[in-house]
């Protein structure tokens, strides 16, 4: 009984708790804009983050871009989990060492002319280079060329090269646990569309037997062995019906669990496990399809002899569109591709993680920009080895003001001229940093880290919400304070 009674008192004092919380919070954000230009950003900004919950960290810095002068600093070395703001540090880097006008090329080549007949005696390769925007409706187009020449017969083999990249596709502290969905994709030299796959969880069928899996693209022989069961959750799954993936060996994946059935379907969006793999698939599908025999094998790996006959290439789009997708949509595979050919570009170098790395620290270094101090380790933010600070953030922002300043093209094409921000989310993080144009002063630049940030527990997924919905409510008062705005 005493059990009984301790526990619905801790419960009834975690409600008030989180309902005292949520209303002293949007009461001072009330506050906090009605006093907006009557005191000092110190001040301002001190009583905004009095609002953040208990037992968060903070790394925030605001200075002036053109100047550097410091206007508001706290905890600004704390080295922090920067999550997607990482992306900025990657933005910049690309532009300074790839230059506007680079472009992906993937060419198809041969070590013979291609005939005027139908039979090819020669070998032929797929030089890849980490594009991060192939399709398979552009790789179609290369190997279309073969058809455009009549080519029916292929004497010889075909070689898949993505050697210009080397390391292991994902970097170190990225969550296993996030591998097979799409936004953590693998990075490798062969990339198509993305290295992901898309279908529908359907609940089509009597409950107790499997349901179905419907795939948008199932010619691509990317499949799922799916062992979703069709039930009503039981007794110890308060939450629902969840599903796990696991590893494998006949499939990219093996998906276990239950689905309702009176569910709707569920969107489902799967990495490729093996980019190689389903590379070398694509290929032997589309001769399949267009009816050319292959007497030889596709073989994954830098091929022997000089192919210099170039059959057909493809181009991405510049620098400055690829940069778009890394900011705004915030993709980690391009971001992760970019970094990787920055390594490959800059140094001569393969493509990874660490020669990315290393030589985006290297040339922030000759704009007198030393991130020692804190960690780098990918491109994306995915990864949660990486522990950099707001005095980070601002110094390499500042050099890419000085640099190109509004001609930047994520400042150029802007959409709000009072601010341009990139932020970061994942478990316990949420961050931004950016630019901030206030009317009739000089532009800003700013960085906020703020790690452990976690609701009271228990709560539901109405206090969740909640929770994460002051937490905007703050980054939104904190960029109007710096905008002048309201």
């Amino acid at each position: 009984m005493i059990n009984c009674i301790v526990i619905l008192v801790l419960s009834v004092a975690t409600e008030f708790f989180m309902n005292f919380w949520k209303k002293w919070l949007s009461t001072a954000l009330i506050i906090f804009g009605a006093n907006q230009g009557f005191a000092s950003i110190d001040d301002d900004l001190d009583r905004l983050i009095s609002t953040l919950p208990p037992g968060h960290i903070h790394s925030i810095k605001v200075i002036e871009a053109e100047t550097g002068k410091v206007l508001f600093d706290r905890n600004s070395r704390f080295n922090l989990l920067p999550a997607s703001t990482v992306k900025a540090i990657t933005a910049i880097s690309a532009y300074r060492a790839l230059g506007e006008n680079f472009r992906y090329t993937t060419n198809l080549l041969s070590n013979k002319p291609l005939p005027e007949g139908t039979v090819y005696s020669g070998d032929l390769v797929l030089t890849f280079s980490g594009d991060p925007s192939l399709t398979r409706g552009d790789l179609s187009e290369l190997l279309g060329e073969l058809n455009n020449k009549g080519v029916k017969v292929i004497r010889g083999n075909i070689w898949l090269d993505g050697s210009i990249y080397s390391g292991y596709p994902r970097a170190g502290g990225a969550s296993w646990d996030d591998h097979n969905i799409c936004f953590a994709a693998p990075v490798s030299a062969m990339i198509l569309d993305r290295n992901c796959f898309f279908g529908w969880l359907v609940p089509s069928g009597k409950e107790g037997q499997l349901s179905k899996m419907v795939y948008d693209e199932p010619q691509w022989q990317l499949s799922i062995d799916n062992r979703i069961e069709i039930r009503k959750p039981r007794e110890h799954e308060p939450n629902g019906c969840v599903q796990e993936v696991w590893p494998s060996s006949k499939h990219e994946y093996r998906l276990e669990g239950c689905i309702a059935p009176d569910a709707k379907p569920m969107r489902m969006a799967f990495s490729v496990r093996d980019p190689e793999r389903a590379a070398a698939r694509f290929v032997e599908s589309y001769l399949k399809a267009n009816k050319i025999k292959l007497d030889g094998k596709i073989l994954m790996e830098k091929p022997q002899g000089d192919f210099t006959w170039l059959v057909a290439s493809h181009r991405s789009a510049p620098v400055p569109d690829l940069l778009q997708r890394v900011l705004e949509k915030s993709d980690n595979l391009y971001a992760d591709s970019l970094l990787k050919t920055i390594g490959s570009s800059v140094n001569g170098d393969k493509g990874s993680y660490s020669s990315g790395i290393e030589a985006v620290l290297a040339m922030l270094r000759e704009e007198g920009v030393d991130l020692t101090r804190g960690r780098l380790v990918d491109g994306s933010g995915l990864s949660r080895y990486n522990m950099l600070s707001a005095d980070d953030f601002t110094e390499v922002l500042q050099t890419g003001w000085k640099s190109w300043g509004e001609h930047a093209p994520w400042l150029a094409s802007r959409d709000d001229e009072r601010r341009w921000l990139k932020t970061g989310y994942m478990s316990g993080v949420n961050s931004m940093v950016g630019y901030a144009f206030p009317e009739n002063s000089s532009p800003l630049i700013f960085a906020v880290l703020l790690n452990g940030l976690r609701p009271v527990q228990p709560a539901t997924n109405e206090d969740t919400r909640a929770f994460h919905h002051e937490i905007r409510l703050f980054h939104r008062a904190f960029l109007e304070r710096l905008t002048g705005t309201q």
